[in-house]
């Protein structure tokens, strides 16, 4: 080898280690700079200077990023909401499923088991920019996320995965009715909008069940129950009487069949009547029958078909016989009314 060749490839070597070492230099740069700016973000004292530093640990890139997940597992409150927040800010600011993003909050749900409690709730307030960014590529983490979320002891943690159990890449809506019994009611009220809402064409919570919730403590709730139930086109009619219908007193209910029997305003009381056959009060359930074999004469119509699962098939022996007795009357004589006991026996 000539002297000029080997000139040549101790250059070339030389170039390598220069590029080398200026990699490596520029990104522990970055680590060092990160790890500098963290322990300022920590020991910073005002709202303005933490979302500075939070947001200058964004420009350092993976370095920077580690350490902001790291404040929003386990730094203290003050820090963590800068960190929750620059992340929020910056997943924001990324085009939809940028590669970036996906990266970023992939780290950022693998931070979730090993958080405390308060950093998972902040990782669950960043779930909806990261389906938001990148589509369904975390879908299935998120909603692993989402799940335990809601069996976290802290209520705005629940409360944030409750929220989010709507959302179409998370669908854990059934999950959420448990809640509709807790004993914090803006809990009941998330829960039940949650599983009363019909946005993915499934309904989770029947009507007649949604009715119950127009009785809850909480005017939050109630009003929660009532915008449902408009939003399922029920009318003032129906509200009105789906609240009777699920009144904790049977004297209520009771009152409601003599409605049902009377009441013009009510064009078909034949579901609100067969709901009725079905009260836990026995009474209640020998109206039902009652008053729609009533009806069924005096509108020359045959009786539903559930009246013969009264007849046939209640618990309560008194409650067949009314049935029985009342559905096996003649229909009305067309110019004659049907007095309360039945056609006079001849």
């Amino acid at each position: 080898m000539t002297r000029k060749q080997w000139m040549v490839r101790a250059g070339g070597g030389l170039a390598l280690v220069v590029v080398v070492g200026g990699i490596w230099a520029g990104f522990n740069a970055s680590v060092i700079r990160a790890k500098l700016t963290a322990r300022q973000l920590a020991g910073a004292t005002t709202d303005e200077e933490r979302t500075r530093l939070a947001d200058q640990l964004v420009g350092y890139g993976t370095p920077g990023f580690d350490q902001l997940i790291d404040f929003v597992k386990s730094g203290d409150e003050a820090p963590r909401a800068a960190a929750t927040a620059a992340l929020d800010k910056h997943l924001n600011s990324l085009p939809d499923e940028d590669a970036r993003a996906i990266n970023i909050s992939g780290s950022v749900l693998e931070a979730f088991p090993s958080a405390n409690e308060a950093g998972k709730r902040a990782i669950l307030t960043l779930v909806p920019v990261v389906l938001k960014r990148t589509g369904s590529a975390h879908a299935d983490r998120c909603r692993g996320v989402v799940a335990e979320g809601l069996k976290l002891p802290d209520l705005e943690s629940r409360l944030a995965a409750v929220r989010l159990a709507i959302h179409p890449e998370i669908g854990l809506r059934t999950e959420v009715v448990p809640f509709l019994s807790a004993k914090e009611p803006e809990l009941r009220g998330a829960s039940l909008f949650a599983v009363a809402a019909n946005s993915d064409g499934d309904q989770v919570l029947g009507d007649e069940e949604l009715f119950r919730w127009l009785h809850d403590p909480d005017a939050g709730v109630r009003k929660v129950c009532y915008d449902a139930l408009v939003g399922r086109e029920r009318s003032e009619v129906d509200i009105a009487l789906g609240r009777r219908l699920t009144h904790t007193d049977p004297n209520e209910r009771l009152k409601l069949l003599l409605d049902l029997r009377y009441d013009n305003d009510v064009a078909d009381p034949e579901p609100w009547l067969e709901r009725l056959s079905r009260d836990p009060e026995p009474a209640v359930r020998a109206g039902a029958a009652r008053v729609m074999a009533e009806v069924a004469a005096l509108r020359k119509i045959p009786c539903p078909a559930w009246i013969a699962r009264v007849t046939d098939g209640d618990v309560h022996p008194t409650v067949r016989f009314v049935a029985t007795y009342y559905r096996q009357l003649p229909v009305t004589p067309p110019n004659g009314v049907v007095p309360a006991g039945g056609l006079p026996q001849k």
